[in-house]
């Protein structure tokens, strides 16, 4: 694990739509300088069977906090302190979501593959503590 070595860029959001996970990629790459060795995506989907329920109609992803935002930009910040990046975004989708909809977009930055890979999976390992958004599958 790396150190803070410089301010990172830490970029959240939640949505209440469908997002353009190639249109918000290529503004992320749009930032980076030449310092970066790899840039690495995780791009969360409504799978479908479900883990509850085998067969549902929909998700609810529902806030459990007041200020999601505050929460994802905490875990940015962590992880800008556990590993040596360069630049962090985290956008969450909030509301109903249909199997195979976009459900999380997290992208890290850094000047090595080690740091970039595994800061973006433990971003979403905290993610998916459910800490700050319930996901529930909903019968038909």
């Amino acid at each position: 694990m790396g150190e803070v070595s410089k301010e990172v860029d830490i970029e959240v959001a939640v949505a209440t739509e469908p997002f353009l996970v190639a249109e918000l990629y290529a503004q992320f790459i749009e930032k980076e300088s030449d310092a970066t060795g790899t840039v690495v995506m995780h791009h969360g989907r409504v799978k479908y069977p479900g883990k509850v329920l085998p067969d549902f109609r929909v998700v609810s992803l529902d806030a459990l906090v007041g200020d999601v935002c505050e929460g994802l930009r905490t875990i940015g910040v962590d992880a800008a302190w556990n590993f040596s990046l360069h630049r962090i975004f985290i956008l969450h989708r909030l509301g109903t979501v249909e199997r195979g909809g976009d459900v999380l977009l997290v992208i890290c930055s850094a000047a090595t593959r080690r740091d970039a890979f595994s800061a973006c999976a433990w971003i979403v390992d905290e993610v998916k503590k459910e800490q700050l958004i319930a996901l529930r599958e909903l019968p038909f």
